[in-house]
């Protein structure tokens, strides 16, 4: 395996692991009963983030959809 693939490999694992962090904090309510700290900040990305489907193909949409969301919690798109 080459550099390439590795590099690949490790960005994708951290790019899912930030991903289901996001998540697992916005949806801690539901899932742990108590909010977990951030949880506010989920909240005023999910309203600033609007729902607009670019492809039409739902599971696509959707993964874009959290991305945005998750790149606005960590701030990358301000």
């Amino acid at each position: 395996m080459n550099r390439l693939h590795i590099a690949g490999i490790c960005l994708s694992t951290v790019t899912v692991g930030l991903l289901g962090l996001y998540e697992f904090t916005a949806k801690s309510p539901q899932l742990l009963g108590n909010a977990l700290p951030g949880w506010q900040e989920t909240q005023q990305v999910e309203n600033l983030t609007p729902w607009e489907p670019p492809t039409g193909i739902l599971p696509l949409d959707k993964l874009l959809h959290e991305g945005e969301e998750a790149l606005r919690f960590y701030g990358f798109l301000g």
